[in-house]
């Protein structure tokens, strides 16, 4: 009996400890659920909190660059017209701040972009020979308002066209130039592009591009810090010459994208050294022959209808001044319902739509344009995309709304009737 009692009592107290143990595991299992509720809503808040920082950031730039698209059109048009020698100072001045305000936005956007993945480059065909003398000629430009000189070396082995992404290269050896010029009294800036010799025979070719110059120079303690994001070699010499400090960050992570790295050398006083290199595509010769064809087809000699739909009366005011000089006749639409109005009661050559308008935005105009020429069986007019940024995203957006191409604020005069002659000849 007593032995009985005994594994009774044992049973009973093992069925009491299973118990506690199935409270404590419900009690675990509905923690865990919390911990894993609350971090789903942490998830979920943390990317709202990120679509509204991008969000908020192109709202910002779209409005920032409209800003300094008036001031750099107006600075166009003013060099159109008779200028005494002050004057053509003060338009400098203006110029430079407008590109100084232009480059620290696209700082600010293309760090936002990087950390988030959304920077792809492009794969084009592009006139590299024509690229780098443009460029050098922006660099001469900024060296020569210092009085510094400028020697450019370009090898003739590099062939003339090359694939790749011109935007972000010429970025990059702006940036890098730029840098040297802001931190270069005295003396002048060496910019060579060579291609690595192993590559000549190659479908790719790699780049070697060295940016010298013979400033400051950076103590050897601070060579990897100037990297990274924010940095400056001393709080002295931000105070000095200014700047975000994000301009080498994003030109080395540009360049990894490129496929390449970037390195420095310096001696202070003495100046600095940056080389990368660059993976670029090269183009067989029976395609660069066809380029240069369509290249050379003549301009259209007779004048469009254009419809500009851009709600900023400043920037409809300022394109108008643009096309003014030209023979084309242009309407005006103050939102995408106008336009699409104006479209279906009129014939047009060429649209420009900007993106961002109220009432109806410029996307969902152009939708709604092609749904009617469909409907009415007509042939689709060119529409030519003004938006905030250069980046792929506004130009796939752009293009999936039926966008025949896209400009970027702010817009070059010359630019602007560039398009509009090519997109009227495709």
């Amino acid at each position: 009996m007593t032995q009985t009692g005994t594994t009774a009592v044992t049973d009973a107290d093992r069925i009491v400890e299973l118990e506690h143990l199935l409270v404590e595991l419900k009690a675990e299992l509905a923690e865990r659920k919390n911990i894993e509720r609350d971090l789903k809503r942490a998830k979920v808040s943390a990317e709202a909190a990120c679509h509204s920082k991008e969000d908020l950031l192109a709202l910002v730039s779209h409005e920032i660059r409209s800003q300094i698209q008036m001031l750099t059109g107006a600075v166009e048009l003013l060099r159109e017209t008779p200028l005494d020698k002050k004057q053509t100072e003060y338009l400098n001045a203006f110029n430079h701040a407008g590109e100084f305000l232009l480059s620290l936005v696209n700082d600010l956007l293309d760090n936002s972009r990087l950390d988030a993945g959304r920077i792809h480059l492009d794969q084009i065909e592009f006139p590299f020979r024509e690229l780098l003398e443009r460029t050098a000629q922006l660099i001469a430009w900024q060296a020569g308002r210092k009085g510094l000189e400028l020697e450019y070396h370009l090898s003739p082995d590099i062939p003339a066209q090359l694939v790749g992404d011109p935007k972000r290269l010429q970025q990059v050896i702006l940036n890098l130039a730029g840098n040297a010029i802001k931190f270069t009294e005295q003396g002048k800036i060496i910019i060579t592009v060579e291609p690595e010799a192993s590559s000549l025979a190659s479908q790719e070719m790699q780049l070697i591009f060295t940016i010298q110059d013979t400033g400051i120079g950076i103590p050897g303690d601070k060579l990897e810090e100037i990297f990274e994001r924010y940095a400056q070699a001393s709080p002295a010499t931000f105070r000095t010459y200014g700047g975000t400090g994000l301009g080498l960050n994003i030109a080395k992570r540009l360049v990894g994208l490129m496929g390449g790295t970037i390195r420095v050398t310096s001696k202070e006083g003495k100046g600095t050294s940056f080389v990368f290199n660059a993976r670029l595509g090269v183009t067989p010769p029976l395609l660069s022959s066809a380029v240069e064809r369509r290249k050379s087809k003549s301009l259209p000699e007779r004048s469009l209808r254009i419809l500009l739909a851009e709600d900023a009366a400043e920037i409809r005011m300022l394109l108008g001044a643009f096309l003014g000089t030209t023979s084309h006749a242009v309407d005006m639409a103050h939102n995408g319902e106008e336009a699409l109005k104006k479209f279906t009661s009129s014939n047009y050559d060429v649209i420009i739509m900007d993106i961002q308008m109220p009432v109806m935005d410029g996307l969902s105009a152009t939708r709604k344009i092609r749904e009617w020429e469909r409907t009415h069986d007509r042939t689709p007019v060119p529409v030519v995309a003004l938006t905030a940024g250069p980046e792929r995203s506004d130009y796939l957006r752009a293009r999936e709304a039926g966008c025949t191409t896209h400009l970027a604020k702010p817009i070059k005069k010359e630019l602007l009737l560039n398009t509009i002659s090519a997109v009227v000849l495709q």
